[in-house]
């Protein structure tokens, strides 16, 4: 059995799940202990949600927002494929498909939703919320309450009357003023009673999958979106009514319209509790299985032991990493960077970004391509899927690559310190396998100067294939492109923000990984994120042996195929459909 305690070393629970995954054998499914992909409240009132926004009303921008986020959006015909890419004959497959990739299609994560006093008409976060009456032609209000979203039948079912945002947001480490709060949270079986222990890693990656889709569809909408990774796990879980061994909270997302409604001051410390002793709704049983005890579930209470993720008080960024701040050491694999002038937490924050540098000397700098115009990434959203096939074996244009590099290494608005100015647990590296003029070979890349340092690394890129890699990514790199690879320490930031910090890290290199996908998506291009090419040899081949740098993920890029054993379509938004609260309870 695995143990942490409060007094453990930081880092401890993260070096023992590392270790773990390093030895780990081959899966054993049991496709018999498979729970749901969903789940239900189904004693709740329902609020149904319009398929678009339509406007600028409450609950058409919840309703587009949650559909790009979880919603069933779309049908995909698929063909078995045998472990050279090749049909295997055996009967097609039709499934419904969500905007955003999951880890084996498995769909863990799951959306709380708190709607406030600028949504609704209801100032007071403990009263009952009222409807006024509807106007022809109008969209109904969204009442102030907690809802969780129903993404089979996209609706939101009322778990508990009352308005809170201010109690959500109360929680959050740095109290930002909120219109809208979306939390997303994990059922931990639905991925590990596949991928066991390694089931932790995805779900933390697909929590910043989902980050990244919220930022970019808030964005297209005009809200201002914010994520959150920092908070009292046990408040918040207590808040939505989850256990946290089944299910948890991972992360926290805020929204706010053109003009924020609410004020900065947070409420009171007893307006969570307040609102949690209030009865609220029952999920639909069987419940799913508690996260089985093992590495995995001692990293994640580890991960809560963090409580809102403050640096702690024996150690900082500067006593993890020792380099200088004004004489940085050239050998050392971090960047110890404050706050960007102008960022959040500016005002004496010890908080230092941990952003890795690379571990070797490049031997030749390039200017890395001028980014490509195009569309918004997040009109990218509907035509987003992972090919099964590979790629067409055609050159990537450069100036795409400049746009999903550009991507990729922006800065995004988080309470992780360093995220506003970019990637701040991360550093990205590329394979370059057939990019126009940009030889071959792996690179470090460089965004605040948009360049790409070439690795003198004695492996070549090839060297990759080498790896223990599952039959479909092998297939995916004899045509792809290039590769995208975040990497970082799982444990630099420990002793400041404790293993709370592997999760962190996680969730960001999943961010990375969609934002690229995103821009490719919008030039045409196509892109999957394949964790097993996340391995020894992959660090090897980038020069990471021997220093504490690892790969965290592995996204494949280049043209999709003109046909193939994948056809995805998306479901027709209902654009003249009449929206009407429902009172339906079944």
């Amino acid at each position: 059995m695995h143990t942490t305690t409060a007094t453990s070393a930081p880092g401890t629970a993260t070096s023992r799940y590392l270790a773990a995954m390093r030895n780990r054998g081959p899966l054993s499914i049991d496709w018999a202990a498979a729970p749901t992909r969903h789940k239900r409240y189904p004693g709740a009132e329902r609020v149904r949600l319009p398929w678009t926004a339509g406007g600028p009303q409450a609950l058409g921008l919840a309703g587009e927002l949650l559909r790009d986020l979880l919603g069933l959006t779309r049908i995909v015909w698929s063909h078995h494929l045998d472990d050279g890419g090749e049909p295997s004959g055996r009967p097609p497959l039709l499934l419904t498909g969500r905007p955003a990739p999951s880890g084996g299609g498995l769909y863990p994560i799951e959306a709380y939703v708190a709607a406030g006093e600028a949504l609704s008409p209801t100032a007071d976060p403990l009263s009952p919320a009222a409807e006024p009456p509807l106007r022809t032609g109008e969209q109904p209000r969204l009442p102030a309450a907690l809802y969780h979203y129903d993404p089979v039948h996209h609706v939101l079912e009322r778990l508990r009357d009352g308005d809170h945002v201010p109690a959500l947001t109360g929680l959050i480490a740095d109290g930002t003023p909120a219109d809208l709060v979306i939390v997303l949270s994990a059922v931990f079986w639905r991925s590990m009673f596949k991928y066991g222990d390694f089931g932790y890693r995805l779900i933390c990656q697909e929590t910043g999958v989902l980050i990244a889709q919220a930022l970019a569809v808030g964005e297209r909408l005009g809200l201002s979106a914010r994520a959150h990774l920092r908070f009292p796990d046990g408040e918040l879980d207590r808040l939505l009514g989850l256990d946290g061994a089944r299910e948890a909270t991972l992360a926290v997302l805020t929204f706010t319209g053109a003009a924020a409604s609410r004020a900065a001051e947070p409420p009171a410390p007893s307006l969570a509790r307040r609102l949690a002793s209030r009865p609220m709704a029952g999920e639909s049983r069987p419940l799913p299985r508690p996260m089985p005890d093992g590495p995995a579930a001692a990293l994640h209470r580890a991960c809560t032991l963090a409580s809102r993720g403050e640096p702690s008080d024996n150690g900082s960024p500067d006593a993890t990493n020792s380099p200088d701040e004004t004489a940085p050491d050239e050998t050392a694999p971090y960047e110890i960077s404050p706050y960007e002038p102008g960022s959040a937490d500016e005002t004496g924050s010890r908080d230092r970004a941990l952003r890795p540098r690379p571990p070797v000397r490049a031997t030749r700098i390039l200017p890395a391509p001028e980014p490509t115009p195009g569309p918004h990434p997040a009109r990218a959203v509907a035509r987003r899927a992972s090919p099964t096939a590979g790629y067409r074996p055609v050159p990537f244009p450069a100036g795409a690559l400049g746009a999903v590099l550009a991507a990729a290494g922006g800065g995004y608005p988080a309470d992780l310190p360093g995220a506003p100015a970019g990637p701040a647990a991360t550093a990205l590296c590329l394979l370059s396998l057939r990019v126009a003029g940009l030889p071959r070979g792996a690179y470090w890349y460089d965004p605040e100067r948009h360049t790409l340092h070439e690795l003198p690394v004695a492996a070549h890129a090839e060297a990759v294939t080498t790896g223990p890699l599952l039959a479909n990514t092998r297939v995916a790199l004899r045509g792809a492109a290039a590769v995208l690879i975040p990497v970082g320490d799982p444990v630099a930031g420990a002793r400041t923000f404790g293993d709370r910090w592997y999760r962190m890290q996680q969730m960001e290199a999943g961010l990375i990984a969609q934002r690229a996908t995103l821009a490719a998506t919008a030039l045409g291009l196509a892109a999957r994120i394949h964790s097993d090419g996340a391995n020894e040899t992959t660090d090897e081949a980038l020069g990471l042996a021997g220093t504490p740098l690892r790969s965290l993920s592995f996204l494949a890029m280049g043209t999709p195929p003109t046909g193939g054993p994948l056809v995805t379509r998306p479901i027709p938004a209902l654009v003249d459909e009449e929206v009407v609260p429902s009172q339906t309870t079944a």
